[in-house]
């Protein structure tokens, strides 16, 4: 039988533990992918490239396109993203850009402007490592309707903070014609999730996400370049339940004891 008094701790931590979580979804609810597969880009979201032309976003869609929503003045998480996923193209082997696929970095602050594309652009194509045709990697910049049209479409839910935006970090594949066929979450990527992200745009097929799911249970091990299992990771989890599982058992069973007595 639990003591009272530890029974009140006990109640107590949990009660902290549910308000501090409840305060974090309170204030980050509206940060997050609400994953829309097989719907489409809206027709109507116009943006400029980094060289001033207006384009509209569907129409550009005119090939397998890989779409990295970021904002140009982010220090952190963004850079991570575009560095990620021009590493990732620089290890590319049977999928050419223009003939295959292109990339598009769409900012999602409406005070980005096509100059500071222009020079962004610069460094990530120099990312790469090897040769890659310009007009295949756009950098977008839109007002806010145009950036509220897109991202809602995709279920891209993002905030403007103190120190920028807190956003969530994803790429975003679409099928010819704007469909939306898959995410890739992270900041590192396998060239042979890309290939087949491509591919499976190219036959406008749509792909549940599951890798949220194996990034959590999975480590990416780059010596042997397989994925292997996180035993530790999982095992605190299982063990962290067990134990809360296990609290609220002799919370329940000692209510039940008392109230025959």
């Amino acid at each position: 039988m639990i003591k009272p008094g530890y029974g009140i701790f006990i109640i107590t931590l949990l009660f902290s533990v549910n308000t501090a979580s409840a305060e974090v979804r309170t204030h980050r609810a509206d940060i997050a992918v609400n994953e829309q597969l097989g719907r489409q880009i809206p027709a109507d979201a116009l943006f400029f490239d980094e060289n001033g032309r207006k384009i509209n976003l569907r129409d550009a869609i005119d090939k397998p396109s890989i779409i990295a929503p970021v904002y140009l003045g982010c220090m952190h998480v963004c850079p991570m993203l575009l560095t990620g996923l021009a590493d990732a193209l620089g290890k590319l082997e049977t999928v050419e850009p223009g003939k295959d696929f292109q990339v598009i970095a769409l900012s999602f602050d409406e005070m980005d402007t096509p100059t500071v594309a222009r020079d962004k652009k610069k460094n990530y194509l120099k990312a790469i490592g090897k040769p890659f045709p310009e007009e295949e990697w756009k950098f977008l910049t839109g007002d806010a309707e145009a950036i509220k049209r897109f991202t809602e479409s995709v279920g891209y839910r993002f905030q403007r903070d103190e120190h920028g935006f807190s956003h969530p970090v994803t790429l975003i594949v679409l099928a010819p014609g704007g469909k939306i066929v898959r995410y890739l979450y992270g900041t590192t990527f396998l060239p042979f999730d890309v290939t087949m992200a491509i591919t499976e745009a190219q036959e406008g097929k749509v792909v549940s996400t599951t890798r949220k799911v194996l990034r959590y249970c999975f480590s990416y091990d780059p010596l042997e370049q397989t994925y292997v299992f996180n035993i530790l990771k999982v095992l605190g989890t299982v063990i962290i339940v067990f134990v809360g599982a296990f609290f609220l058992y002799l919370m329940i069973s000692t209510r039940k004891k008392r109230g025959e007595t």
